[in-house]
């Protein structure tokens, strides 16, 4: 687990000379950590994610994106790690969406899957889904409130297990 974590920290710091989004936020029983990449092309994405059961996820990918007007779409592929009543591993396609709703305000989700075929261990399929609602009042910084889901399916279904399923809100850098 060590060798793990320090291997996602220097894969994030790396990627950290893209321009990108970086948020700490906060649910009910979660904390989440993400990093998501800005702008037109190939990106660098990781994500970290905690509830007070002590499960935990990290996951690092690349997304390609598009922008076009105030949307952006991208589309992408995740190595998920998930340390939930066991350990297991999955790839997990997806995207995500931006519109800039103007007055530094814009909506965001994003979506992505990992199907039983693209999994390990008693992992069936993970799920991992969030949107909403961000404000960046001064160039760097940002604040934004919204909805985190994260579940785990597992072959034994006495152990699925949903890190994350709430609202939150976080703050963030964005360079």
């Amino acid at each position: 687990m060590k060798k793990t974590t320090l291997l996602l920290g220097l894969v994030a710091i790396s990627g950290l000379a893209q321009a990108g989004n970086l948020s700490l936020g906060a649910g009910d029983d979660f904390v989440t950590l993400s990093r998501t990449p800005n702008g037109l092309g190939l990106g660098f994405t990781a994500d970290y994610l905690n509830n007070k059961h002590g499960d935990d996820s990290a996951s690092v990918g690349l997304e390609f994106a598009v922008p076009a007007g105030p949307l952006t779409v991208a589309a992408g592929a995740k190595a998920i790690y998930v340390d939930a009543d066991g350990y297991g591993s999955a790839a997990a396609l997806g995207g995500r969406a931006a519109l800039d709703l103007g007055s530094n305000f814009s909506l965001f989700g994003q979506g992505y899957f990992a199907p039983s075929g693209a999994s390990s261990g008693s992992i069936r399929e993970v799920n991992d889904v969030n949107a909403g609602l961000r404000w960046n009042p001064v160039p760097l910084f940002t604040v934004e409130t919204g909805y985190r889901y994260f579940d785990v399916k597992r072959e034994d279904a006495q152990r699925n297990r949903k890190l994350a399923d709430g609202p939150y809100v976080g703050v963030g850098l964005q360079f």
